[in-house]
């Protein structure tokens, strides 16, 4: 049941959910099952083949391929029918599953790391949008520009997992150029957290730029992303006040810091 993986993942999206009505929320928790489902695929390495998950991969592609959608959990498929979901987003996202299917993940450039934010984050934003019955075109912009300041944000959360399972998302003509070698990335020390710094003042950027472009006729509808939002806000609030010590530490936010979120969210304060 998609309520039950909600439940059980802990995410800090989850008070988003409780936001909306019965409908919206129902439909919003099959989305965030797939997105769950495609996120173990990714990193199932310890599990299933390399094979095996791309074989999994190819079958949700089929199954977005296939006019009829047949072959999609029927849940899925019927609540993408009925919220007019477009499939073709769906297969940008299961590209950004790729991307971490492969062995080591590298990002050359900048454009390369966005680009993947868009798939893997971006997407997700865009989906949603229909659901909390936002304007799909007005709100575009928002649901891309946080979508990548929430993906940045767990780049740098995930820095030392993500290291472990050798994947590096910082562009390497930006590591090179602060004079950071990508395969002692983890021993680089001062030149390394003086690039994080950087890093996560973009992330902050987005977060800002995200709000500014909040179609004000929308505002309402997009109350759940606003809360996802300030929680992730939060959580980059915090990595920075600890010195963003990613390599040692990966940084949770409590219940109650998630509730101070919340409610300045709610009152109007992010």
């Amino acid at each position: 049941e998609a309520a039950a993986v909600v439940r059980a993942s802990r995410s800090s999206f989850a008070p988003a959910f409780r936001l909306l009505p019965a409908g919206p929320r129902h439909d919003l928790e099959i989305l965030y099952a797939f997105c769950r489902l495609v996120d173990d695929l990714a990193d199932g390495e310890e599990t299933h083949s390399a094979e095996q998950r791309s074989e999994a991969l190819a079958a949700w592609r089929r199954g977005f391929r296939d006019p009829a959608m047949n072959g999609l959990p029927e849940n899925l498929r019927r609540m993408i029918q009925r919220r007019g979901l477009d499939p073709k987003v769906f297969l940008e996202l299961l590209d950004g599953v790729a991307t971490d299917l492969a062995a080591p993940v590298r990002m050359p450039t900048r454009a390369d790391l966005d680009l993947y934010c868009h798939r893997v984050a971006g997407t997700v934003g865009l989906l949603c949008l229909p659901i909390f019955g936002a304007n799909p075109t007005r709100a575009a912009a928002y649901a891309e520009t946080l979508g990548h300041a929430l993906q940045y944000t767990n780049i740098l959360r995930d820095t030392a997992a993500d290291l472990e399972r050798g994947r590096l998302y910082y562009p390497l003509d930006e590591l090179a150029a602060a004079g950071i070698d990508a395969k002692s990335f983890a021993r680089d020390g001062d030149k390394r957290q003086a690039y994080l710094r950087r890093f996560a003042g973009e992330a902050g950027e987005l977060f800002a730029e995200a709000s500014r472009r909040q179609p004000p006729e929308d505002r309402r509808a997009l109350r759940p992303a606003r809360l996802m939002g300030a929680v992730y806000g939060q959580l980059l609030h915090k990595m920075l006040r600890d010195g963003l010590r990613v390599m040692d530490e990966r940084y949770r936010l409590s219940a109650a810091e998630k509730l101070r979120a919340v409610g300045a969210a709610l009152l109007g304060r992010q």
